[in-house]
């Protein structure tokens, strides 16, 4: 593996390790590290306790603290020490592979990927941007702090890109994100001093990922990093415009190089005189403090971690009386969807904003002007309005808790995957409600879909792109 490693490159680790270096280039011998994060929307822990490893695979309980929730994964082997919802797992381990996966109980993420998020520390009620989200897995992550109060805005500048960043979020279960795919000076000119945290996941030029990821080693060039830094310049500044006097902001990458990450951040502080660099507890989260002249940044480096390479820097900006942000006025739901809720919910569904797009309709936590701004998702997407009658989404059938819906059908673990394929089933129980047709359809306890009850079988309504093969 060493051998292809960018000459550039170690010449500059050799410089910024100095007798550490090749205790670092021993670590390129181990396997990469895997990990998971248990998705704290649909689990209600806060803290995990270490999982031994499993003489057999199979069903185990996490924790004693997970009220009863099991998932059908057994490699957990360790914790991730600054994520307590994440662990690492065995490598001849297939999380995806299971039912748990696809019901969005837990995400599966690099383990230093989870430390931004952590360090963010994003609470209920707060309006945060995680500026370049896609994939989704740190916006997934906040949104799990959220705990479903306040607003998440995931934007990432690529369409094709935030389809998937789009699906994670579903998935997950989150139901308080609007996804956009604007440009940082777009959103900026919107949005002044309107968030209370800001997540800069900066494009880079990868080199904490060369132990994963091959091509991250084939895109790289002796040049990129200088490239990189100037990209980064330009985001962390239109990002600053809209962080609120007061709030915070974490600036990561996941490469090693100072340029990068300890030049850039400093390069900002030059010419921002309103935000200070934030001490990260470097001990509390067991990762180590970054290079002068920013010692208050942290990095993750992985001869000394179960993680790849990655920096994160905490920033503050100064209070203010900048008065804040003034909403538009709310809106009530349509007909269609209110008699849904009537037929087939029992809950109190919230009344914030409700946004039709076409025949698509949308909840929003808060009600947004987004005209003029391109918009993968308007908000919670909650189904179609169609010639008088509403048609429930996928993301509302995640959203959702088994006990909010009126009608729901437990399935085994072998008809669940039969339902993730995209079979339609015959059931039991689905004859106590012969005049009731749509069914949510659930495995322990949590949601996986709709399903419409037609002449005694379970009409499969799971959405092609979430259909899967085996």
């Amino acid at each position: 593996m060493v051998t292809t490693l960018p000459g550039t490159f170690l010449t500059h680790m050799q410089e910024i390790l100095g007798t550490d270096y090749n205790t670092f280039l021993e670590s390129y011998n181990n396997e990469p590290v895997r990990g998971i994060r248990i998705n704290q929307l649909k689990v209600k822990t806060k803290t995990l306790g270490v999982l031994p490893p499993s003489p057999h695979k199979g069903t185990r309980p996490l924790d004693p603290g997970c009220m009863g929730e099991q998932l059908r994964f057994s490699g957990a082997t360790s914790p991730v020490c600054w994520c307590g919802d994440g662990f690492v797992y065995d490598s001849s381990e297939r999380p995806s592979k299971s039912v748990g996966y696809h019901a969005g109980l837990f995400y599966i993420q690099e383990p230093s990927a989870m430390c931004p998020a952590e360090v963010l520390d994003a609470q209920p009620g707060h309006r945060v941007l995680d500026l370049c989200a896609a994939p989704g897995g740190k916006s997934v992550q906040i949104a799990g702090h959220l705990q479903g109060e306040g607003l998440l805005m995931s934007n990432d500048a690529s369409p094709s890109r935030s389809r998937a960043l789009v699906k994670n979020l579903e998935r997950a279960g989150v139901t308080n994100a609007v996804v956009t795919t604007e440009q940082p000076k777009k959103l900026a000119e919107r949005f002044p001093d309107f968030f209370d945290r800001i997540l800069v996941d900066a494009p880079c030029s990868g080199e904490g990922m060369f132990r994963r990821d091959p091509d991250a080693i084939k895109a790289y060039t002796a040049n990129k990093p200088e490239a990189c830094a100037a990209v980064q310049q330009d985001i962390l500044r239109h990002a600053a415009k809209m962080l609120k006097p007061g709030g915070r902001l974490v600036y990561s990458t996941c490469t090693f190089n100072t340029q990068e990450n300890e030049g850039t951040i400093t390069t900002f502080l030059q010419s921002h005189d309103d935000f200070t660099a934030v001490q990260i507890d470097h001990s509390a989260l067991g990762i180590q403090p970054a290079r002068d002249p920013l010692p208050q940044a942290a990095r993750i480096w992985p001869h000394l971690a179960n993680g790849e390479g990655h920096f994160v820097a905490l920033l503050e900006k100064k209070e203010s009386n900048i008065p804040d942000f003034v909403f538009l006025a709310k809106s009530i739901p349509p007909l269609e969807f209110t008699a849904f809720i009537d037929d087939f919910l029992c809950m109190d569904f919230p009344q914030n904003a409700y946004v039709l797009h076409g025949i698509n309709l949308y909840l929003q936590p808060v009600a947004l002007h987004l005209s003029g701004i391109r918009v993968a998702r308007s908000g919670w997407h909650l189904g179609e309005c169609t010639k008088g009658r509403f048609v429930p989404s996928q993301a509302l059938a995640m959203g959702l808790r088994k006990e909010q819906a009126r009608y729901a059908v437990e399935l085994s673990e072998e008809d669940a995957f039969r339902y993730l394929r995209g079979e339609s089933l015959f059931h039991s129980e689905a004859h106590a409600q012969p005049q009731k047709p749509w069914i949510l359809i659930c495995h322990d306890g949590h949601p996986l879909g709709w399903a419409r009850l037609v002449q005694g079988r379970l009409k499969n309504n799971l959405p092609v792109g979430w259909a899967v093969s085996s």
